[in-house]
Formats: structure tokens, C-alpha cells, sequence
């Protein structure tokens, strides 16, 4: 058996006595019940949490080493590449992955205004070109049965997450790239940066909203505002949050659901992770920056936390499998650290 890794840097980087956490404000619920927890159980301070959307919280974590800035980012995605690299540049070399489960892009309408939609209907109303012949033209559907004769006679519109939205990247990846995979003319061109150009930019004809933080709250404000038609992208549990004003949309066959996410049915799930410094965490001497990450580390990775009978799951999570929560928490209570 591998022995646990010594946890802080011996770099002089100051102190601070309660948590930093930045990023999805997707994850702010299960980081509010995490931290609940240890101001309970472990005695701990109150921890700062700065709900600022998934990329405006990984660059803020990857600034630095040092109590100005973040100890935990929570990101509704995996940390990309690119961002890894900034880190790194930034001298944040070791960070700790935590997955803690899974979530759905979810597609909602309004109460009065039920629609079913295919991922290709979704797409051919929302592209600024479709294929015609040999050519790309702007897209002239302007009410869904303009797409298919099936679909309502209502306007085509759309509420997008804003693009500092960990959501956005997932809508963009799984939504439109998505649907461009099934597009022959799009498949066929040959330079890969202007295949996915040609797929991901929307049509900017006053037919899409996008929404920010507080998110629920401005999704909630435009639906009302909303003609009949419009369709808005969000979270399952930011759905569910919505259920006084928006009903699910059966999407590409299938009803968003907690059994159909589980079990991989309704194919637009995606994971959610926290990433923690490592040189931020205290080691076993009590020598570290920030009181209060390792037992973070161990509250966040417990079966009673991550389990299907745990409390995230009770608000909204969707449990990873049992070997892959024994897998993430093998990983995180070493102190494993995270490589792209």
C-alpha cells in the first residue's frame, strides 16, 4: 500500500484560516452542503465561496500559488488542456482532481408550450448557415415546422448559457459538434479549425438570448419574458429548479430523468469535478497555508457524501459508479495529482 503524500509546498506563501472556492455556480449547492458538514463535524471556518461561472473561476485559480488566491475550483466540466498549461505556467503544477459525479445538459420550455425536439432540429434552427446544393446559406427557418411540418408553428428562439458558463463549452462540444458529426457537408471539410467554425457559430438574427450568473434566476426572468417557441438550455437541476415556469423537452428520443442520466441513456451528460492545489493543503505536522483542504478532500470523497444514498444525491447529484468513486477517492485522499 502506497503511503500518503506530504501535502504543502515548502514554498513561503502565507496563511489564511478558512477555505477559498471559486467556479461552476452549478456546484455552489454541493459545496454548500460540503461545507456544512465540516463547520459541524470538523470545526472548521466558514469557507469563502465565490460562485463565478466555471472559466472565470479556472483563471482565477490558475493565477497563482498563494492565499490571494483560490484553493478549490469547481468546474462543471474537465479542466481543459489549455487551462492546465496556464496553470502550470502560473507555477500551479499540482493540482488534485476530484470527480464527485454527473450532471445533464437539458433542453426546457415553457409550461403552456410542450415540444419535442431531435438534436438535427435542434441544430437547423440555431446554425447562422445551412448546407444548400454545394454551398453554406443563412439560415431561413423561422418557426419550427419551417424544419420539419411535425414541429409547432411557433417562432424559433433560443436561451443559451452565457459563454463564461462551463455549461457553454458542453453545449458547444455535445450540442452542436454534436449534431455537425451527422451534417455530410460540414464532415467533408477538410481543415479542422473551419469544419468546427463553419459548425458552432449561431445565427445573430435577435433569435438568442444568452443568460449569466445568478443563472436560475435569469433563465427564469427571460422565459417569462419569452414568446411561445422559445426553447432554453440549462442544467437537469437547474430544471428542476424551474419547474414552476419551464417543462423538460424529450430531446433526441429520450425524457431527461435521474435513471436516464444514471445509466447513460439520455446521451448528454457530463461530469463535475473539483480541482484542489496541492501546495495549498496543510501536511500531516500542520505545516500548509489553509487550514481545512485535507479534510475537504476526505468530507468530498466519503460514500455517505459521493454514495446513492448520499446527501449530494439527495440535491441533485447523479452518483458515479461504485468503482469509480472508489477509483476517485483512492486518487484524492493520496493526493494523486491531475495530468491532461
Amino acid at each position: 500500500m502506497a503511503k500518503p503524500l506530504p501535502g504543502a509546498s515548502s514554498v513561503a506563501i502565507g496563511e489564511r484560516a478558512a477555505m477559498l472556492v471559486t467556479g461552476s455556480t452549478l456546484i455552489t449547492p454541493f459545496t454548500e452542503a460540503i461545507m456544512q458538514r465540516l463547520s459541524v463535524n470538523a470545526d472548521l471556518p466558514a469557507a469563502t465561496i465565490l460562485p463565478t461561472g466555471t472559466g472565470k473561476g479556472v483563471k482565477a485559480f490558475c493565477q497563482g500559488i498563494g492565499i490571494g488566491t483560490p484553493d478549490v475550483v469547481a468546474v462543471s466540466r474537465r479542466m481543459r488542456h489549455r487551462e492546465f498549461e496556464e496553470c502550470k505556467a502560473n507555477g500551479v503544477t499540482d493540482v488534485i482532481e476530484i470527480q464527485i459525479g454527473y450532471e445533464a445538459l437539458v433542453v426546457i420550455s415553457r409550461l403552456d408550450d410542450p415540444i419535442s425536439l431531435s438534436l438535427d432540429d435542434f441544430y437547423q434552427g440555431i446554425a447562422e448557415e445551412l448546407p444548400e446544393g454545394d454551398e453554406f446559406l443563412k439560415n431561413k427557418h423561422n418557426t419550427w415546422s419551417d424544419i420539419r411540418p411535425a414541429l409547432p408553428t411557433t417562432a424559433i428562439s433560443y436561451i443559451l448559457p452565457s459563454r463564461d458558463l462551463g455549461a457553454r463549452g458542453f453545449f458547444s462540444d455535445r450540442f452542436l459538434q454534436g449534431a455537425c458529426r451527422n451534417i455530410y457537408e460540414i464532415k467533408s471539410i477538410y481543415d479542422a479549425a473551419e469544419r468546427v467554425k463553419q459548425c458552432v457559430e449561431l445565427r445573430d438574427d435577435n433569435r438568442i438570448v444568452e443568460v449569466g450568473v445568478p443563472f436560475v434566476e435569469n433563465v427564469r426572468a427571460a422565459l417569462q419574458a419569452a414568446k411561445p417557441g422559445t426553447v432554453a438550455v440549462t442544467s437537469y437541476r437547474h430544471a428542476q429548479e424551474l419547474s414552476d415556469v419551464a417543462r423538460l423537452v424529450v430531446f433526441d428520443g429520450f425524457m431527461p430523468s435521474y435513471e436516464t442520466i444514471a445509466n447513460r441513456q439520455y446521451d448528454f451528460t457530463r461530469p463535475l469535478y473539483y480541482y484542489v492545489k496541492r501546495a495549498h493543503v496543510k501536511d500531516y505536522m500542520g505545516n500548509g497555508p489553509v487550514l481545512g483542504l485535507r479534510e475537504f478532500i476526505t468530507e468530498v470523497t466519503r460514500e455517505s457524501t459521493l454514495g446513492p444514498d448520499g446527501y449530494l444525491a439527495e440535491i441533485g447529484l447523479v452518483p458515479m459508479s461504485a468503482a469509480e468513486r472508489e477509483r476517485v477517492r483512492y486518487n484524492a485522499l493520496y493526493l494523486q495529482t491531475y495530468s491532461h
